[in-house]
């Protein structure tokens, strides 16, 4: 499973990174050339041709910085007062939210790129970026959990799904 891991990513270097959101408490990144597809519900909308989904801890740096993390996700975002509920759920409500939006922002006027993706043998994750960014997804469960998935969206092809450490590792 790492090699075809490896290999799959591999289809990333170069490739643009396009944006950064979430569902709940799935985190999706988008890379490659934006492509308008329809959904299951009929509206049309852009997507990235490639898609990494993290189900666990994870971070984004900048050199020793720590950008954000999966952790953010559960923080309010900056300037809560603190006078209403916080609901981590709440699209915009959280630390993450807040971070997201600046980096899709950012990233829709820099032309950022992959300069290299990795997978360990624990089947941690790393991804190097053009600006100096590195995404790190860690791969901590040890039950059968989705942890992390690779795959392009609305295409038949084949799915890097991490689910657990290999037996050997």
């Amino acid at each position: 499973m790492i090699e075809e891991a490896r290999r799959s990513l591999a289809n990333l270097v170069g490739e643009r990174r396009q944006y950064v959101g979430r569902a709940a408490g799935l985190i999706w990144v988008g890379f490659g050339a934006l492509r308008v597809v329809t959904g299951h519900n009929g509206r049309t909308r852009e997507i990235a041709e490639y898609a990494l989904h993290l189900q666990c801890p994870w971070r984004l740096l900048d050199g020793d910085e720590v950008v954000t993390g999966s952790y953010d996700v559960h923080q309010p975002r900056p300037g809560w007062s603190g006078d209403d509920d916080f609901d981590w759920d709440v699209q915009g409500a959280n630390r993450f939210d807040a971070r997201a939006r600046k980096l899709t922002a950012y990233l829709a006027e820099e032309s950022v790129v992959v300069t290299a993706a990795d997978v360990t043998a624990w089947c941690d994750l790393t991804i190097s970026f053009s600006d100096g960014l590195r995404l790190d997804a860690l791969r901590t469960g040890s039950v059968r959990h989705e942890e992390w998935r690779f795959f392009r969206p609305y295409r038949d092809d084949e799915q890097v799904v991490v689910f657990q450490a290999p037996e050997n590792a």
